[in-house]
């Protein structure tokens, strides 16, 4: 929710607001989904234009937590749940999902270190890595920090996050951007980590007020997700307002409020603001706080003894909605995504984002029939039904509503219920018959961790609306084959001297080949010099199709979740490398396919080749054949700008229209989100 300013205000005054800690031994409770947002824009060498570089991230969150074991830290990671109680953050997420659009569609490689686009699979990554480190993870259903708080209550210890509501909260806090990720300190029994610990009572001394009771009123005059800021604006031409330059305009409302509200009790508060109202607007700005004050209430009340006790509480919550408690043990435990309950009960899927080309259609479009067998499982007996979607049409964000029958299936969809009854082999082969629409020729004949990944690579290329080619294909390979086989066995390449000084050492003559391939792909783990300057050499094209397939592997992986499985799947991480499939993309759409693979993994005769040609191999005969019908051209080139007509519409976008999904521009289905009259109305 936060209270905007807050954060700011007390880290700028840090040596009187803040105590130096040194945390060890110790249990803290953290804001999952801050936790994520924190560790991806503050991981190095990762670029983000080209959808997601999974393997770096995960290897700079595994540090992380390398590190707070070394100092003994027991960390519970808590992440928000899918449902909005009354909807009354309906307006914050709409704006922040044209926020993301405006980002997935103008991020590029000289502006990707300004612009925040989180890859669609980073979460994915993320719960992989805390899974490796046995860490505990519990997913809400609801937004986390009332839980949050309460956990750290009954354990006493602090919560990390950089969210300004718990500052708010009776809890003790720790930012996050004031804990020292980088190295451990030692102490009189092992290692620390420095960080600054917040406390209400020392703050309270530093700004003379007697108790926390007025901050919930004051984050709801500053402007929160439950109350407009501009019902509030009169009250500040009433109020003094220090005139320190040093200050910005949001301190010094805040630095006015917190010593006009000294020595008032929230009612006396209440009632002073109201004189500054206008009656006419009496009710609804009493409604607007009393509505926020009650949700700070309700998040700042109870405490939870233990991690047990709160998935107790989260199971049973579900399940007086009707859901299994099998299926609810794993939404609880973060297995299925939080928006997958919103589609339950609300009937609705927020916006997702990723990086994207704004001359195709949404990158989600390929894979909506997957959405659909999501949503017709998880609503059980349910024949047909809308699905409301908010969605990406050129620039602009509108609403989708998706008809969804299982009529439109060739394969008898089971309602939840019912899944909890069948056998692994019958829930893995009904995940393939929706996936591969009962066709999935010699995938059986790959090592099970891949199987998912082939045949969402086999979906997305027989359902593209972009027209998938064999150089998008192959580069994805190239690149599975690569973190798969290759960097396992020679490790991750900072530089060609290192890995010949590493190759010299080896006495596995079979090192050879691994080496070799390592070498003549050592380019695509970088991003070209002359592209961060000049944006004409950057093929938005390459990365949006690519991000179809994302979309696609993101939709069949929860299918699978869904449905539970139990078939291995591999992590984001351990195939997808953003930056070097784009390269080795941009490479294979110059050159014959097999002649290039031969000379990037040292001949026919390498194990690396042959396996490229088997992984190929199970795909082309499942593909159809506009895959490899086309003709390399040489090296790829920068393109010339060209003009665009606004007002022509794209092949994509035509093609989406005349397709079996519902059109796009059609008046009945489509509203678009671009005005304040609209907004008053969303449901």
């Amino acid at each position: 929710m936060g209270i905007r300013g807050l954060s700011s205000y007390i880290q700028t005054r840090s040596e009187k607001c803040l105590t130096n800690h040194k945390l060890h031994n110790s249990d803290v409770v953290i804001d999952g989904s801050n936790l994520l947002h924190f560790l991806y824009l503050n991981c190095p060498k990762q670029n983000a234009c080209f959808g997601g570089d999974y393997n770096v991230f995960c290897d700079h969150v595994r540090e992380i937590f390398r590190l707070l074991k070394k100092c003994n830290i027991n960390a519970i990671i808590i992440f928000d749940g899918g449902m909005d109680v009354e909807d009354r953050k309906q307006k914050t997420r709409l704006l922040r999902a044209k926020q993301k659009i405006v980002a997935s569609i103008k991020v590029k490689p000289s502006n990707q270190h300004r612009m925040s686009v989180l890859p669609l699979l980073l979460k994915t990554v993320f719960l992989t890595v805390l899974k490796e480190f046995d860490v505990e993870v519990v997913q809400c259903q609801y937004e986390a920090d009332g839980d949050l708080a309460s956990l750290a209550r009954g354990l006493k210890c602090p919560v990390v996050s950089n969210d300004s509501d718990f500052y708010v909260m009776d809890v003790l806090v720790i930012p996050l951007t004031l804990m020292e990720l980088n190295s451990a300190v030692k102490c009189d029994d092992g290692f620390a980590l420095q960080c600054k610990l917040f406390d209400m009572a020392n703050f309270l001394k530093f700004i003379g007020h007697q108790d926390a009771s007025i901050f919930p009123l004051m984050g709801t005059l500053l402007g929160n997700d439950y109350a407009d800021k501009r019902l509030f604006e009169n009250i500040f031409s009433q109020i003094h307002l220090p005139k320190s330059k040093s200050m910005n305009d949001q301190h010094r409302r805040l630095q006015g409020l917190l010593e006009w509200l000294k020595g008032q009790t929230v009612d006396e508060a209440i009632d002073r603001i109201l004189m500054f109202v206008k009656k006419i607007h009496h009710i609804e700005v009493e409604v607007a706080i009393r509505t926020s004050l009650n949700a700070y209430e309700d998040e700042n009340n109870g405490e939870m003894n233990s991690v047990a006790d709160l998935r107790e509480k989260i199971v049973k919550s579900l399940m007086e909605d009707g859901l299994p408690e099998w299926w609810c043990k794993l939404y609880t435990d973060s297995n299925i995504p939080p928006w997958v309950v919103e589609v339950m009960m609300s009937h609705r899927m927020p916006y997702q984002s990723q990086v994207e080309s704004v001359r195709y259609s949404n990158s989600f479009c390929c894979c909506l029939d997957l959405l659909k067998a999501i949503a017709l499982i998880c609503w059980d007996n349910q024949i047909d039904n809308r699905l409301s979607t908010l969605w990406r049409k050129n620039s602009e964000l509108v609403f989708k509503k998706l008809t969804l029958s299982r009529m439109d299936f060739t394969v008898t969809l089971p309602g939840l219920s019912s899944v909890g009854t069948m056998k692994p082999h019958e829930k893995q082969q009904l995940l393939f018959d929706i996936i591969l629409e009962q066709n999935v020729g010699r995938l059986k004949e790959l090592p099970s961790k891949w199987q998912i990944v082939f045949a969402t690579i086999i979906h997305w290329i027989r359902h593209s609306h972009c027209r998938v080619r064999s150089y998008h294909v192959d580069g994805l390979i190239v690149g599975l084959i690569y973190l798969s086989m290759i960097e396992p066995r020679v490790g991750r390449i900072r530089s060609l001297k290192r890995l010949d000084n590493n190759a010299s050492k080896a006495k596995d003559d079979s090192m050879v080949d691994y080496v070799t391939a390592a070498r003549n792909t050592f380019k695509f783990q970088e991003i070209a010099a002359r592209m961060l300057s000049h944006d004409i050499n950057y093929d938005r094209d390459i990365v949006h199709v690519l991000a179809e397939f994302q979309a696609t592997f993101y939709f069949a992986h929860t299918l699978h979740r869904v449905l539970d499985s139990g078939l291995s799947c591999a992590s984001p991480s351990d195939f997808y490398w953003g930056t070097f499939i784009y390269n080795a993309a941009c490479l294979f759409k110059g050159y014959d396919r097999l002649v290039l693979a031969e000379k990037l993994f040292g001949g026919t005769t390498s194990l690396l080749f042959n396996t490229f040609q088997h992984y190929t191999d199970v795909v082309y005969e499942l593909a159809p054949a506009h895959l490899a019908n086309w003709t390399p051209h040489g090296p790829n080139k920068p393109r010339k700008r060209t003009r665009k007509r606004k007002d022509k519409s794209t092949t994509a976008e035509n093609n989406l229209s005349s397709s079996g999904e519902e059109s796009a521009a059609s008046d009945n289905d489509i509203e678009l989100i671009g005005n304040r009259f609209n907004l008053l109305t969303v449901t």
